[in-house]
């Protein structure tokens, strides 16, 4: 550079000269032609290099070999010249960057301090947040994706990492909004200034103290080697968390969309790595920054926002459908509940994605807390060269390190075909079984011929309308697919309707991480002792025929179970005793449906987070237990008869009372007035059903307002056709209905029909057929 020669302001506010100093390839210093103007063509440093390209000419002549090497390392160089600059060419200019840059990462910061809000929502009120994300608020009560609290600890850790991400991302803002002075300072590193601290240290009187002090200020300066070192091995940290979310997703058998990106993201992230390294890049370091920063974005933010979104374009619930039953049928029947409506499938598999949103573990927690703390770093050190242009050029990774790029190359590689093997196996694995609606993409060693090896998560095989009376009294047996679908252990949800299951395999104790247990009509008894192990259980849902019902259940059942948020038995026609309901401290709903010869309910003192109370056709029930600890219920419905409602418990005993009189449907025997040792309500309980009278001992059950269950006479007439008129001894209006999921027979209830009616009015659920249904308005 020629004295007296300002240094010309390049791109992003670097001199010509600064990027001499600060490029990674100084040896051999490469310009573009737009940084040689015509003045330092006569330079010392133009002459310099003219030297150097004469001295090269020589050796050229005296080692022909080498030249032709230096030849093709120099057609390398100017390939990789050419792509660094096209690359720079794409950044921006110096005056656009302040406007441009800034408002494009203030919007990313600000992407992602919303995005950690909304997680720390997430974690803090599940169901609040998922309801109105998914616009479910209204479905049962507020109630219908019940997601399990995870420990306190858990909770509070979860908590506390989020909040210091959120406040990370602030400071971020802040930072860029209000840059610090800047301090001229030189670096220890140049020649001419080494030179001058030597000169004057060595004509001080304390010599030995400066020398020392001189040797530790070059060796904290000369940040040349291991700050990219540690760089390197951050950039392998990065890509270790990144497997484990990757290794996670393939667990929970996310859809193939979901792994194909997350898998290209992490592949591509080591890739870039790879490539960058070797590029002759002036601003090196911003470009390196650059991409990290877009590959840890989108590993922390934009794939699982993109998780989001797909479950939220998925979600095809009939909400037209299922309002109109809220219309039509009293509160508490089966058709009032949102699960009954929406597709379990469907379901159960955005349940499970959105609840891998949340942190429920301490592993969870580390691995979250550690791709969030890589993304901070990378936008604080983005900030830090937006604010200091001269460490643009400055390498973030060592320069053309071939053993890590190689191993960049080779993790990319492996990875792909880990991923790829994982989907491809356990795709075979488990392909001779279709009730496996999801399964873990585990990399599985196949066996020839082998039923037992599918890694199934969620197992469904429903028959929600069994269409002759054979397949309702004998449904297909299900025993064997079971014991080979929980063979591997993998089992989480088990739901099976109209099915044969009279006992639970011993095979299926293997699945601790059992989590969803429904059995409906599956001509089962009584359940294993060892049912209680399934600690982690968080829904059971089991209803009885008649004539095969429920006769008991173990005493110490709910003891460990405190996970479980979701109860509801049906038709245990003969059970006297349910468990004890002391471990159920997360539960949030409870219904018990036709307990014909219950005559207590378990206390429910452990039940402070209850949010539905449903008892409903329980005439032989004397008394409640004290409804204090559950005063804070969204929904309370007890209704039919219960004895309690008239027998003096609420205060005043009157035998006359329609409640206590024999059951016109159940046949019960009519009601006696309590002791005055009996216990009565609390005044607690009283204030709670006074809350809810229209809930609360109404909505007697009479001959012809509930369905019985089918039976060949009234199966024979509908030949399997839903909503078919038949014709009733009696002569009231009949439709073929599959009540409860249970066979489709001729059916007097006038609440189906009106259902059916307003469905057909409104072009709202199945399509409707003239020749079976002209006669509720179909045309």
């Amino acid at each position: 550079m020629e004295p007296g020669r300002p240094s010309r302001t390049l791109d992003w506010g670097q001199t010509d000269d600064e990027i001499h100093r600060f490029s990674s390839t100084n040896a051999i210093p490469l310009r573009s032609a737009r940084h040689m103007s015509a003045t330092n063509l006569g330079s010392p440093m133009a002459k310099e290099r003219s030297g150097t390209a004469q001295f090269s000419t020589i050796l050229t002549k005296i080692y022909p070999e080498s030249g032709l090497g230096n030849r093709s390392e120099s057609r390398r160089t100017s390939t990789l010249m050419r792509l660094a600059t096209g690359i720079s060419a794409g950044l921006p200019s110096a005056q656009t960057k302040s406007a441009y840059l800034q408002a494009l990462f203030a919007a990313v910061v600000c992407v992602c301090l919303l995005w950690t809000l909304w997680l720390l929502l997430l974690n803090l009120a599940p169901n609040y947040t998922v309801n109105h994300i998914m616009r479910t608020e209204h479905f049962d009560k507020g109630s219908f994706w019940l997601f399990v609290d995870p420990p306190r600890s858990i909770l509070y850790m979860a908590i506390l990492g989020l909040s210091l991400v959120g406040l990370g991302y602030i400071v971020i803002l802040f930072r860029m909004a209000y840059r610090p002075k800047r301090v001229a300072h030189a670096s220890v590193s140049s020649r001419s200034m080494r030179s001058g601290i030597s000169k004057s240290g060595t004509g001080s009187s304390d010599k030995i103290p400066r020398r020392t002090t001189l040797k530790l200020i070059s060796a904290l300066a000369n940040t040349e080697r291991f700050p990219s070192q540690l760089a390197l091995w951050m950039k392998v940290g990065d890509l270790a968390f990144e497997t484990v979310l990757l290794v996670q997703i393939l667990e929970t058998g996310a859809p193939s969309v979901i792994v194909g990106i997350f898998t290209v993201v992490v592949t591509s992230n080591a890739l870039a790595c790879a490539i960058i390294m070797f590029l002759p890049f002036d601003r090196i370091g911003l470009l390196e920054t650059l991409v990290d920063l877009l590959f840890d974005l989108l590993v922390a933010v934009g794939c699982p926002m993109l998780t989001l979104v797909y479950y939220l374009n998925t979600f095809n619930f009939p909400r037209d459908k299922f309002a109109i039953n809220l219309e039509v049928f009293p509160a508490g029947w089966f058709e009032e509940q949102a699960s009954v409506v929406a597709d379990p499938v469907q379901t159960a598999v955005i349940y499970k994605s959105l609840k891998s949103l949340r942190i429920t573990s301490a592993f969870e927690f580390f691995a979250r807390m550690g791709v969030h703390a890589s993304l901070f770093l990378r936008l604080r050190q983005l900030v830090m060269l937006i604010q200091d242009p001269k460490r643009q050029g400055m390498r973030v990774y060592p320069s053309c390190h071939r053993p890590a790029a190689a191993f960049f190359v080779v993790f990319a590689v492996l990875l792909l075909a880990f991923v790829g093997e994982s989907v491809r196996t356990s795709t075979i694995a488990c392909a001779p079984h279709p009730e496996c609606a999801v399964n873990a993409r585990r990399w599985t060693i196949l066996d020839d011929g082998s039923l037992t090896q599918c890694p199934c998560l969620i197992m469904i095989d429903r028959d929600i309308a069994p269409k002759t009376f054979a397949e309702w009294e004998m449904p297909k047996n299900l025993t064997e697919k079971v014991i080979q679908l929980a063979s591997s252990g993998d089992l989480q949800t088990l739901q099976l309707t109209n099915r044969y299951l009279p006992e639970l395999p011993e095979e299926l104790r293997r699945c601790k991480g059992m989590r969803h247990l429904t059995l409906e009509y599956t001509h089962m008894f009584t359940l294993p002792d060892w049912i209680k192990e399934f600690t982690k259980l968080e829904y059971i849902h089991l209803e009885s025929k008649v004539i095969s019902p429920i006769v008991s259940l173990p005493d110490d059942m709910f003891d460990d179970m405190s996970s479980l948020t979701f109860i509801h038995f049906a038709m245990f026609i003969p059970m006297k005793r349910l468990p004890s309901f002391t471990g159920l401290t997360s539960l949030k709903s409870l219904t018990l449906a036709v307990f014909l010869s219950l005559e207590k309910l378990p206390a429910l003192d452990s039940l402070h987070r209850l949010e539905k109370l449903l008892v409903t056709c329980v005439p032989s029930l004397d008394t409640l237990p004290d409804l204090a600890p559950v005063k804070n219920v969204k929904s309370l419905i007890l209704t039919d008869r219960g004895t309690w409602c008239c027998n003096g418990f609420l205060g005043q005993c009157n035998l006359d009372h329609p409640m206590c009189e024999v059951h016109p449907l159940w046949g019960t025997p009519a009601a006696t007035c309590l002791s005055s040792n009996d216990p009565k309500a609390t005044p607690e309980t009283l204030e709670l059903l006074a809350k809810y009278p229209e809930n609360v001992c109404t909505g007697m059950l009479r001959p012809g307002s509930l369905e019985g269950p089918p039976t060949q006479t009234t199966m024979d007439p509908c030949k399997g056709t839903l909503y078919r008129q038949c014709v009733d001894p009696s002569g009231v209006e009949s439709m073929c209905y599959n009540a409860r999921f249970m066979g489709i027979a001729c059916d007097t209830n006038p609440f189906p029909i009106g259902m059916r009616r307003l469905q057909i009015a409104r072009g709202v659920g199945d399509p409707c057929d003239p020749e079976f249904e002209a006669w509720l308005g179909c045309k």
